[in-house]
This record gives structure tokens, sequence and C-alpha cells, in this order.
């Protein structure tokens, strides 16, 4: 378990290196909201087709701990190579591979996680929180760090802390590997070639919600990305140094740390639609009040709401995937959630995002946001499993 732990906490870390400064690192370098808009929703589309292809080569090639170990090497090589002085297209490339690598690290942890877990709903927020400590740790180190040196050094840290992972997963315990079986009484028990389409389209086949879940998934994701990767670009437009940027993120992290507790055991007690539901109405209202404010320190006040917020969807998210797919795909069901959350749902608010900020302002952009995670509630309320999250063996 402990190196399990490790994995998270380097994981955090990881990102916030570089995460909450992508859109100023981008801006920095040449890029213009639109670009960056459409950068990151290259990366999405990127990051939506990768995501099924890990999750298969995870849970019926590679195992999950190969899968991840190989993922963490490719994210480190792709950052290295984004700290030089490309051209923007090259640059834009890199981040795309990095995205396709970063896209089953997180997925891979909580599979990992929540097969280790006897009670997943209440114990997995004990696990996934200190990735939360690790990105705010870190985010405010770095941007304190970024304000004396420029960003230079923000892909190189990722990378390292990203290698990093490959040491730290020695030992992982994991789940056998998935086996397609015959359904013929004359061939059963023998192995069969996998169906086209993979583990995916035998995760969507034995749980007929699982796609309805993921368009709630996506819907309130949406509108919490499109807040994410624009935020920063209006602190900076009000003024803000690299460092308020990292207490911005940094302020959200801390608030998910006892967060992800309590949500695992609201989770428990009151079910995933109440948990989910209502994780992505509070962020709707965050950004709904970034419309008006013009404050740096206010907006930066609004994150120790947005952090809870941010926690109840993610831990509704994994443990939706944890109550509808059995041990041996939850590979390929965390990647699911990753694929319409940071996927699909980044493809949307991220390249639609650019344009309108860029058009319109932030007022639009934030009120857009603001409707997609409504949306998302509503549909989670419909289509999240009735039942309590249970522990499996």
């Amino acid at each position: 378990m402990r190196r399990l732990q490790l994995v998270f906490l380097l994981f955090g870390a990881a990102l916030g290196a570089f995460y909450p400064f992508v859109a100023v690192i981008l801006a920095e370098r040449g890029f213009s909201p639109a670009e960056i808009g459409l950068t990151t929703a290259v990366a999405s589309v990127a990051f939506s087709l990768a995501v099924p292809v890990w999750g298969h080569l995870a849970d019926v090639v590679l195992g999950r701990v190969g899968a991840l170990r190989l993922a963490a090497a490719g994210c480190a090589v792709a950052l290295l190579g984004f700290g030089l002085p490309w051209p923007a297209l090259v640059l834009g490339l890199l981040y795309v591979g990095f995205m396709v690598f970063e896209s089953t690290i997180g997925p891979l942890a909580d599979a990992l996680a929540v097969n280790a877990l006897a009670d997943p709903a209440r114990h997995y927020g004990r696990i996934r929180l200190l990735s939360s400590v690790a990105f705010a740790a870190v985010s405010v180190s770095a941007g304190v760090l970024y304000d004396a040196t420029g960003y230079w050094p923000a892909s190189l840290l990722c990378a390292g802390l990203a290698l990093a992972i490959v040491p730290a997963s020695l030992g992982l315990p994991d789940r056998p590997r998935y086996e397609f079986r015959a359904t013929r009484p004359e061939a059963a028990g023998s192995a069969l070639r996998p169906p086209r389409g993979g583990s995916i389209r035998v995760a969507l086949a034995s749980a007929p919600g699982l796609l309805g879940v993921a368009v709630a998934i996506a819907f309130a994701f949406g509108g919490v990305i499109a807040g994410f990767t624009y935020l920063g670009l209006r602190i900076v437009e009000l003024g803000g140094r690299p460092s308020d940027v990292a207490l911005s993120a940094a302020v959200a992290a801390f608030a998910e740390i006892p967060a992800m507790v309590v949500a695992g055991a609201a989770a428990a007690r009151y079910g995933l639609r109440v948990l989910f539901a209502g994780a992505a109405l509070l962020y709707a209202v965050c950004l709904g009040a970034w419309i008006g404010l013009a404050d740096v320190g206010l907006i930066i006040a609004t994150r120790a709401l947005t952090g809870p917020a941010f926690a109840g969807l993610w831990i509704g998210a994994v443990l939706a995937m944890r109550a509808l797919l059995p041990d041996r795909l939850q590979g390929t069901g965390q990647g699911v959630f990753q694929v319409a959350a940071f996927g699909i749902g980044a493809l949307v608010a991220n390249g639609a995002g650019g344009v309108v900020y860029g058009l319109l302002g932030h007022g639009a952009l934030f009120g857009l946001a603001a409707a997609s995670a409504v949306v998302g509630a509503a549909l989670a309320w419909r289509t999240l499993p009735r039942r309590r999250p249970v522990g499996r063996s």
C-alpha cells in the first residue's frame, strides 16, 4: 500500500508543477487564446482516443502496473521535448504527446486503488487525497519559483516527477488480466481473441448504463475544465503573477484534502447521485461568481469551494465505475471516466472555450461553463447508480 500511496503523491506533484500553468505557458510562448483552445482541444481528442487503447493494454495485455510504467516514461520524454525552444507547431504536438501518455496514469492508479481496497467507498478518498496534498504543495512552491525564473523549469520538474513513478510502481499488487472466453459450451474454458473494440466494448456491453453515466460526467467536467483552463488567463488579465495562478490552484487542492474523505463517507451514506449532482451544482455556483468578480484575491477565495466540489465529482465518478464494472475491467472503466471528463468534456470546453474567451470575453465563457455543470448535475441524477457503493473483496 505504501508504494501505491507514493504513486499518488508523485502523480499529484507532477501535475502541480505543470498543469496550473499550461495556458499561461502557451500564451508566453506566443499562443493566442484561440490557439491555446485549439491546442488543448486537439490534445483532448488524442486523450479520448488513447484512453480506451491504454485501458485494453492494461486490462488485457500488459497488466495495469506495466501500462502505468510505460505511460509515466512516455510522459517524461514528451515533457523534456516540450521544454526546448521549438516552433509553435512542434510545441503543440509535444503537448499532445504528453496528454496521450498522461491520460492513463490517473485511471490506472485509481484502478489499482479500488481493486486493492476492501471498502473503496470509504477508503479510496484517503489515498486519492495524497495527490491533492502533493499537487497543492508543489504548485505553490512552483509558483514562487516561476516568479523568479519564469516558466521554463515547469516541464523539467513535471518530467522528473513523472519518471519517478516508474521505480515507485515496482511491486505494486495487481489483479489478473482479463481473459476473453468462449460462450459456446463446447469451447468453455478456452481463451478467445478479443472482439473488435476490445475491453471497452465488453465494458459497454456488461454495463448498459455506462454510456449515460459517461455523458453526465462529460457535461459536469466540461464546465470544470473550461474554468480551470481559462481562469489562469483571467487572473493574469487582472494583474496576477505566476504565484497568484499557483495559489488559485493550491487553494482548491488544499480544500480537496479533507473533502476527499468526506466525499467517500457521503457516497456511502447518501449515494452517488446526491454526491455527484450536489458537487456539480456547487461548482456551477463558483463558475457563475467568476463572471462578475474582478479582484484576484476574491477569485482565489472562491477556490476554497471548488476544491470540495471537484472532490465530490471525482469520488462520485470513480466509485460509479467501481459499481458498474467488475474488478478485471477497472482499468477500462476508470479510463471511460477519464475519456468522458478530460477527453470529450475537455475537447468541447477547451476548443469552444478559447474562441468564446477571445471573442466574447470571460463572462460568456464562465457562464457557459456553469450551464454545462448544471446539465451534468441533472443527467447524473438520472443515470448514476441508485444504490450506495459497497466494498468488494
